[in-house]
């Protein structure tokens, strides 16, 4: 198979004309291209073109990642392979990714510990999952906004088990009130009611990752998605929709529509690890109200002029929202200054090395 035809099979599963230009150095080196679709604790799943092959990390690539040449991979990375067997191959590098996810790291009491650890890389958009019979929380849902906002990923909401709810409409308006420019589909996955509309949203070639916490009905979408059983789901509590967790490892899934699907363990946390800019922005009602602000700079909390602290009198901006923004931006000024004092650290470290002290 000549390197054209082995840049074909990879199509559905995104492969772009970029990946073709930053794939030139490995190819001259005779290596072939994938795509990450499986991770599990220390091994990876790719998919070659024409068949899918268990990877480890090559030296020469656990050298360079030890100096931070190389990322650490994960789902949805595209990767130069060398194979060695017909189902084993050496993994060589990471192609530059277009987004990444990182999954928050928060201490217990919500300070910022460690940093964010990479999950996912090259998706295109992300579906939130929620459980609206047991689990609605508007507040949860604003947070994976924020979260994916700061992290340049384009955000949907999908309420489950919908066929539960005695109002689907009055769960549909609370969301627009706060959330207008937030695309919302409601579906049943068992009956599939509304799969189909929601299909639609799964263009070819893109990836779309799933976000929610553990009893969301994640795994059970994807089934519906593929139309038979590929995830691995278990029976919930009926009193309140939880269960054990099914989704242990993070697996990419091609649609029969060629739209690829990222499952993801549940998130116990949903914590800011970005910038304050990018969460005010996730706020787009509240970021127009700022732009008319007497002051660039405010910080809507007392100055005078503030078209935000007014439209919070007049009633036109609710007060719950109001305070929701003023915790997610709090979180985030907490992660630039622990990114910012972390960045020092290792500045200081690096010196230190190179004066041989």
């Amino acid at each position: 198979m000549n390197q054209k035809t082995s840049y074909e099979t990879l199509l559905p599963y995104g492969w772009t004309q970029t990946n073709t230009i930053d794939f030139l150095p490995y190819a001259e080196q005779g290596l072939l291209p994938a795509r990450i679709i499986q991770q599990a604790h220390h091994y990876f799943q790719a998919f070659q073109g024409d068949r899918t092959v268990l990877l480890e990390r090559s030296g020469t690539f656990s050298n360079l990642q030890d100096l931070g040449v190389q990322p650490s991979p994960v789902v949805g990375d595209w990767c130069a392979i060398s194979p060695y067997s017909a189902t084993r191959a050496l993994l060589a590098g990471v192609l530059p990714r277009t987004t990444t996810f990182s999954r928050p790291v928060l201490h217990e009491q919500g300070a910022v510990e460690g940093s964010a650890e990479v999950v996912a890389a090259n998706v295109d958009q992300a579906a939130i999952i929620m459980d609206a019979y047991h689990d609605f929380n508007m507040h949860r849902i604003e947070r994976f906004v924020a979260l994916l906002a700061v992290q340049s990923i384009p955000s949907m909401l999908v309420l489950t088990k919908t066929d539960l709810l005695e109002d689907p409409l009055f769960y549909r308006a609370q969301i627009s009130a706060r959330l207008a420019d937030l695309p919302v589909f409601m579906v049943d996955s068992l009956s599939l009611s509304g799969i189909e509309q929601l299909l639609h949203r799964f263009v070819p070639g893109s990836t779309t990752m799933l976000l929610g916490a553990s009893g969301a009905g994640k795994s059970t979408l994807v089934n519906a998605l593929m139309g038979y059983s590929v995830a691995k789901t278990a029976m919930v509590r009926p009193q309140d929709g939880r269960g054990r967790h099914t989704t242990t490892s993070r697996a990419l899934h091609l649609l029969p529509n060629e739209a690829l699907v990222l499952d993801t363990p549940g998130l116990r946390v949903v914590g800011m690890n970005g910038g304050v800019q990018a969460v005010e922005d996730s706020f787009s009602d509240i970021a127009d109200l700022a732009r008319s602000c007497h002051f660039s700079d405010c910080s809507h909390t007392g100055e005078k002029g503030c078209a935000v602290q007014k439209a919070l009198q007049q009633g036109k901006l609710e007060q719950d929202r109001y305070l929701q923004f003023l915790r997610l931006r709090e979180e985030a000024s907490k992660w630039e200054n622990h990114e910012r004092r972390e960045k020092e650290r290792g500045r200081l470290l690096y010196l230190y090395r190179r004066e041989g002290r």
